[in-house]
């Protein structure tokens, strides 16, 4: 996976804001300063730190979430508070979505999570 791919999908930035930071020499690989912000870089065993902190690659996210009343099931909302809302920034990263809908009335076992895969074996009703 490419160093820029890597730092923009786990929320360091951009992938322009990316390319900048490796400039002005703010990540590193491996204890290494990084240069080439198309650098190929294997996630599960390269160490890399961004301003000095650590930058752990995740590809999916699973979160069970008991969702309180009065909270809608959906990703973006204008008007009332989601599910997506009471997750910690650093959950968000990854654009998680709900896997399926419980009224806005209703609270209860919600599960969150970025594998579509998952989530399809789970709704479809093919797979009962």
């Amino acid at each position: 996976m490419r160093l820029d791919k890597l730092l923009a999908n786990m929320g360091c930035g951009s992938r322009s804001e990316v390319k900048i930071a490796i400039k002005q020499g703010r990540v590193s690989v491996d204890g290494v300063r990084a240069k080439d912000h198309g650098l190929t870089l294997d996630p599960e065993t390269a160490v890399v730190l961004f301003d000095d902190e650590k930058v752990v690659y995740q590809e999916v996210i699973y979160v069970m979430l008991n969702k309180p009343q009065g909270v809608i099931s959906a990703t973006e909302d204008k008007w009332d508070q989601t599910v997506i809302e009471l997750l910690d920034p650093v959950d968000r990263v990854l654009q998680p979505f709900p896997v399926g809908r419980l009224d806005k009335d209703t609270e209860g076992l919600l599960l969150l999570t970025n594998d579509g895969r998952l989530a399809h074996e789970l709704l479809s009703p093919r797979k009962h």
